[in-house]
């Protein structure tokens, strides 16, 4: 069946899912989405907030014949609608929490962010008292000063006392309800994700080395600070899995264990890990010619190879005491090799043969600038629903097919996922 509108033929290609009650009991736009798979749910979400329609773009005189510099003269914009523009312009409030939170700094000593002008001396910003203060440094030396202040933990705080941006000063504050939350932190972050645990449990600081003491003993670490409190703890299960493994699993799936481990069970102390069990790791590397540099190393490799195809860089673990650094060539053509075995779906393979004929024009108009190996941007524009992502598939699987490689790249990881390769 086809209908007529603005003098052209319309099918039910056009037609995105829809409910007549809802559209007209709300009188506006309304498609609706069945989620009958988790890759539905997140298609639904991708698009609620997604954010913005954003554009780049420059300006050029209309006679200019000089080289264009893109880095440069790059400027990114986005479009917004006429009521929200003038609710912007007006100072209307967008979006506001009940009960306010305050995010509150986190950082290591002396390593919070400092912001200046760009004229300003580097030396005269160095030797500032003023720039020396973060919401961290004066919460303990509010408690150095008010001896109620150190009843409180430091996500407790703004519910006593106002954070003063202007001066960088804690001050009491009026009866208000305002909850604390500290910015959060990775565990692969290191000390400044155990500062966050210490500074959620520990009452009345009163300077970072403070913090770190545990009776009469000063911790070297945050880690250790927070070990001693019993706030977090010991790696013994973690040690008996790899004993256990290690009494039957050959050494590249032991290798393959640790990296799991590193990756989804955050020990508190991957070097101690690591030197457990190192020699049982690399047993299949130790010949009567291999020195002991050579052998850490291809486990190192080996190890960091798995990592890599999890998302992580060996070196957010520390395992040893300078940084992991391979051959670049040697990285390059893992990464070639990993873009040459992505799968190809049948259906995928097959989807060229079911384009519509917008579809096909695009599809054949892409492959040939591909085939061609001549550069070229396409922008495909679409609603929801009218097979967009079918014909990127086509697209890849086609690319692919030829033995060529085809990285798939979204502007967020759950666009990604549901692109084979994303």
């Amino acid at each position: 069946m086809t209908v007529k509108v603005r003098g052209k033929d319309l099918d039910n290609r056009w037609v995105v899912p829809h409910n007549p009650y809802l559209l007209a009991k709300f009188d506006c736009h309304l498609n609706v989405e069945i989620c009958s798979t988790i890759k539905a749910v997140k298609y639904l979400y991708k698009y609620i907030y997604k954010g913005h329609d954003r554009v780049a773009f420059n300006l050029i005189p209309g006679q200019n014949i000089q080289d264009i510099d893109e880095i440069q003269q790059f400027q990114s914009a986005r479009w917004i609608a006429p009521p929200e523009a003038m609710w912007r312009i007006y100072g209307f409030i967008l979006n506001e929490m009940h009960p306010s939170v305050y995010s509150l700094h986190l950082h290591l000593e002396d390593q919070h962010l400092v912001a200046f002008h760009a004229h300003d001396n580097l030396n005269n910003v160095l030797r500032s008292d003023f720039t020396a203060k973060s919401m961290l440094t004066e919460f303990f030396s509010t408690n150095q000063a008010n001896e109620n202040a150190r009843n409180l933990l430091y996500k407790e705080f703004p519910e006593a006392f106002v954070w003063n941006q202007q001066h960088k000063i804690w001050t009491p504050r009026k009866k208000k309800i305002i909850i604390g939350r500290i910015v959060t932190a990775s565990p692969f972050e290191s000390e400044r994700y155990y500062l966050r645990i210490l500074l959620n449990h520990i009452r009345g600081p009163l300077s970072f080395d403070h913090i770190k003491t545990v009776g009469n003993v000063t911790a070297p670490t945050f880690r250790e600070a927070a070990t001693l409190h019993g706030l977090l703890q010991r790696d013994t299960s973690l040690q008996d899995c790899m004993q256990e493994a290690s009494l039957y699993q050959i050494p590249h799936s032991l290798r393959r264990l640790f990296a799991t481990i590193l990756v989804y069970w955050n020990p508190t102390n991957p070097r101690e890990l690591w030197e457990y069990f190192e020699q049982d790791m690399s047993s299949d590397f130790q010949t009567s010619v291999a020195t002991s540099a050579d052998i850490r190393t291809k486990v190192l490799r080996s190890i960091s190879s798995t990592l890599e195809s999890m998302g992580k860089d060996i070196n957010m673990f520390h395992l040893i005491e300078h940084d992991v650094s391979f051959d670049q060539n040697e990285t390059e053509v893992r990464e070639i090799n990993d873009e040459f075995t992505v799968l190809m779906p049948e259906e995928d393979l097959m989807a060229s043969m079911s384009l519509n004929s917008e579809q096909q024009h695009t599809y054949e108009s892409i492959l040939q600038k591909v085939l061609l190996n001549e550069s070229a941007a396409f922008f495909i524009d679409g609603p929801g629903g009218t097979g967009k992502t079918f014909l990127y598939k086509a697209l890849l699987a086609t690319v692919r097919s030829r033995n060529l490689i085809a990285l798939a790249t979204a502007s967020s990881g759950v666009a990604a996922s549901i692109l084979p390769g994303g």
